[in-house]
């Protein structure tokens, strides 16, 4: 019954990042509030390489392919710098992109990247405690 956790949590987080995927393709599809076109540069350019990246965190994770592990690491890594040394960088654009609640927005994204890192930790120290018990 263990053996099937670290599939488990590898699934868990593809699902959150297919979500993230599509977070970023409704941004590019004019879906938040604004067209995408006006939103500044940096955000299209981050909406961009979040959705390729996600993609393949989800397709890597679901098929067990190291790519996945590594767009992982890359994803999570990038936005937890982003969201914290880099955040007022991403914060700093013109008045009508921002919302009373985008910093605590950040804060969650914050908790939400920690949490899947912890997750796919745990996941492959599981898997490869179970294949040494073996």
């Amino acid at each position: 019954m263990l053996a099937y956790v670290p599939t488990a949590i590898f699934w868990l987080v593809a699902l959150a990042y297919a979500n993230g995927a599509a977070v970023h393709a409704a941004n590019m599809l004019g879906m938040s509030g604004y067209p995408w076109r006006e939103a500044p540069f940096k955000w299209q350019a981050l909406d961009v390489f979040y959705l390729v990246v996600d993609v393949v965190v989800v397709v890597g994770l679901v098929l067990g392919w190291r790519i996945g592990l590594i767009a992982f690491f890359v994803a999570a890594g990038t936005q937890l710098v982003l969201y914290t040394v880099f955040r007022n960088w991403i914060l700093d654009v013109p008045e009508r992109f921002v919302s009373p609640g985008m910093a605590s927005s950040l804060n969650g994204l914050l908790i939400f990247h920690i949490v899947t890192v912890v997750l796919i930790c745990l996941a492959i120290w599981l898997k490869g405690h179970l294949a040494a018990a073996q």
